[in-house]
């Protein structure tokens, strides 16, 4: 690593780093390490802060590494000319690395919060402890001057760590009462990965039992982003439960979730192969269609992500027929979700849980565990999967115009195509020769959909 230069000092006092943090600051980034430098020539304090240094605290590697400065937007502004004004507001700039963006906010003081959202006004100031004495969480709020190898840690945030536990910085109640936002946080905190699940502290859990309406003026594209990484938690499930048992999903979703035992041990099975959009869709695998709808567009998710959900959840209660070629069709429909399908299925019969879905399939688990053998075994597809014949063939060999019931050939075709692994056209031409295309419905004829 680069040669560090000190830059300004904090307002209070610090300690020496642990050997395993000091592990860490020596393998940072080149790229960082040249920014922290320039920042310091330019006669800057800088500290990394946050959950890099939570993340190090555990032994973790974190995701990303965000710095704190007592230079203003503008100055930082100068100095890094290819710098991008990320948040004006919050004096937050991004700073180009090689491969990536740093998030350097100025230090900063919050006026009064209002509307339980945000600040009234912030002010740029030169106090670390004051900056660190208005965050939400001990364990959010400890700073590291990475030239100097020093902790700063004034709300004892690593004694929490050690305890396994999720506590305010100062007042709970004062904490909530800025930002409503802070209840989902303190839900996500508690997933400590392979550490599993940490406590809320007592006073934190009984502001958040007293202020859960304080999630009401919360915008839903900032709950739903907290959500989703609750989701994506290794110990998702028992997260989940904590909220619905302590009344915080009724204020997300619809409904009453206190009582929904099966779904929520459900919720407790080793998830780890599904993301948190398909773990979503199987929480919410009780509700109805309508409500899927409902809750997703409250939540502000994204059309993709609505679609996702919604998808996984109309097929929840069916599955393929037992035959190869039903197996090959329901492959190609749901690719790599194929076989997530199926044991999402089997975990909801698994859990004795009653679907939503009314035109369902009755199927037993050893009906599942029948596909799920089925499909490993099946060949790879050799057909690459877009259809051997097209309209112009079609109408040479059938005489059809073009239409609807062209088109519905076409989609007949390419579903045998599919379900037998037809590599060639002489072979769809010889099957076309049997099918009663001509006086038949083609409202009934086969298409490459699942559920049918």
């Amino acid at each position: 690593m680069s040669k560090l230069i000190q830059g300004r000092k904090a307002d209070l006092d610090g300690i020496e780093c642990s050997t395993k943090t000091t592990h860490f600051l020596d393998e940072l980034p080149l790229d960082l390490v040249d920014i922290l430098n320039l920042i310091c020539e330019n006669g800057g304090g800088v500290w990394i802060v946050g959950g890099a240094v939570r993340d190090w605290m555990i032994g973790h590697k974190p995701s990303d590494i965000d710095i704190a400065v007592d230079l203003t937007p503008e100055e930082m502004l100068e100095i890094f000319n290819d710098a991008i004004l990320t948040g004006e507001e919050f004096g937050t700039v991004s700073l180009r690395g090689k491969n990536c963006l740093y998030q350097a906010t100025t230090l900063r003081t919050d006026g009064e919060y209002i509307d339980g959202r945000r600040p009234e006004n912030v002010t740029w100031g030169k106090s670390l402890k004051e900056d660190l004495e208005r965050r939400d969480f001990t364990i959010n709020a400890m700073a590291i001057d990475v030239a100097r190898k020093l902790l700063y840690d004034p709300h004892n945030g690593r004694t929490d760590i050690s305890r396994g536990l999720v506590r305010a910085v100062g007042n709970a109640h004062q904490r909530l009462s800025e930002d409503g936002l802070r209840i989902m946080r303190a839900y996500r905190f508690a997933d400590r990965r392979e550490s599993g699940v940490w406590e809320i502290e007592h006073s934190l859990k009984q502001s958040i039992s007293q202020q859960k309406h304080m999630l009401e003026p919360i915008s839903r594209e900032r709950i739903w982003i907290e959500w989703k990484k609750i989701l994506g938690g290794p110990n998702s499930g028992l997260i989940i439960e904590k909220m619905a048992l302590e009344g915080i999903l009724d204020r997300i979703l619809l409904g009453e979730w206190s009582n929904k035992f099966l779904i929520l041990d459900a919720m407790k099975d080793n998830l780890e192969r599904f993301d948190e959009l398909e773990k979503f869709a199987l929480l919410l695998c009780i509700c109805s269609e309508k409500e899927v709808q409902t809750i997703c567009s409250n939540l502000k998710l994204s059309r993709r992500e609505r679609e996702r959900i919604q998808t996984i959840h109309k097929r929840f209660g069916y599955i393929p027929n037992q035959s190869k070629q039903s197996m090959r069709k329901y492959r190609f429909i749901l690719g790599e979700f194929a076989e997530k399908n199926l044991v999402l299925g089997k975990i909801i019969l698994e859990n004795n849980i009653k679907i939503s879905n009314e035109k369902t399939d009755f199927f037993s688990i050893k009906d599942l565990e029948d596909r799920l053998e089925l499909l490993t075994t099946l060949d790879k597809q050799k057909t690459d999967g877009e259809p051997i014949a097209d309209g112009n063939w079609i109408m040479n060999q059938t005489g059809l115009p073009k239409g609807i019931r062209l088109g519905r050939l076409k989609s007949w075709l390419h579903t045998i195509q599919i379900e037998r692994d037809i590599t060639n056209i002489s072979q769809l031409e010889r099957i076309l020769s049997t099918l009663s295309w001509e006086n038949s419905d083609f409202n009934q004829w086969p298409q490459l959909k699942f559920p049918p």
